[in-house]
């Protein structure tokens, strides 16, 4: 009889060790530092880079690949590029960073920027700084119902994706413009929603990180001007965004955070 009770407490602390240590694991990520893809340190497919405009800096994908230490042959397959559409490319293109040019990009004190957010919340899809602000909310306007959030920001900025997620949707969505459709089954199957956009990153079936690039900021589609028009769907019912975000703030502090870190 005392062999089984010291069994039964030996099987109790064991279940009580394993559970304290899962509920631990996930409160550090619950509330641990989420990345965002600033005008430096962007990522694809896992990798850290940068999205390039050959075409605007007037240099060859050999020159731009040469120049973060990647091999061409990397950066076209990473970008599904044919010879054939290199030749007559109008997209920007990943360039994932060689080990040695990051540690020279930190050299120049230029790091990654992070924030902390609970896991179980969306982050803002646009950078924290002091040219966004918010220029329409959800509601009857118009006499039409405005199914999201506007954040009026320049041409060409860095769109985020909120959260984890699968990217659905991308390409031309009607008054829309060019917009982004992505899945969060980690966060009670939500669907988030950004519109207007200038050009897309991202794919259908792409998956991407919270704080995540996924595309540039623009005017297309039926906009009075250059914004992001940001959603938050459940099962196809439009809810209001400011419900699962921080109050909208300008100029958020964050913090820089190095690859040794």
């Amino acid at each position: 009889m005392k062999r089984n009770r010291s069994y039964y407490i030996i099987l109790v602390l064991i279940l009580f060790v394993v559970t304290y240590s899962a509920y631990a694991a996930y409160q550090k990520q619950k509330n641990g530092p989420v990345f965002l893809d600033n005008h430096v340190f962007q990522r694809y497919n896992d990798q850290w880079g940068l999205w390039v405009d050959l075409n605007a800096e007037k240099k060859s994908l050999l020159e731009k690949a040469s120049e973060f230490g990647v091999l061409a042959q990397e950066v076209m397959e990473i970008n599904h590029l044919t010879e054939t559409e290199l030749k007559r490319l109008k997209r920007s293109i990943f360039f994932p960073y060689s080990a040695e040019y990051m540690r020279n990009l930190q050299e120049k004190e230029l790091f990654r920027e992070t924030i902390d957010s609970p896991i179980d919340q969306f982050i803002w899809p646009v950078l924290p700084n002091n040219k966004s602000r918010i220029s329409s909310r959800i509601g009857r306007r118009w006499n039409t119902w405005h199914t999201g959030l506007d954040i009026a920001i320049p041409k060409n900025s860095i769109v985020l994706a909120a959260a984890d997620g699968v990217v659905e949707e991308a390409g031309r969505g009607g008054d829309y413009g060019l917009a982004v459709k992505i899945y969060h089954h980690d966060m009670n199957h939500f669907h988030t929603v950004y519109g207007h956009n200038q050009e897309l990153l991202v794919k259908p079936g792409d998956i991407v990180k919270k704080g995540q690039i996924i595309a540039f900021s623009g005017n297309t589609g039926k906009s009075t001007g250059p914004h992001v028009h940001f959603e938050v769907r459940f099962h196809n019912v439009y809810l209001n965004p400011e419900n699962f975000l921080t109050p909208f703030e300008e100029g958020v502090a964050t913090n820089l955070v190095g690859f040794a870190d």
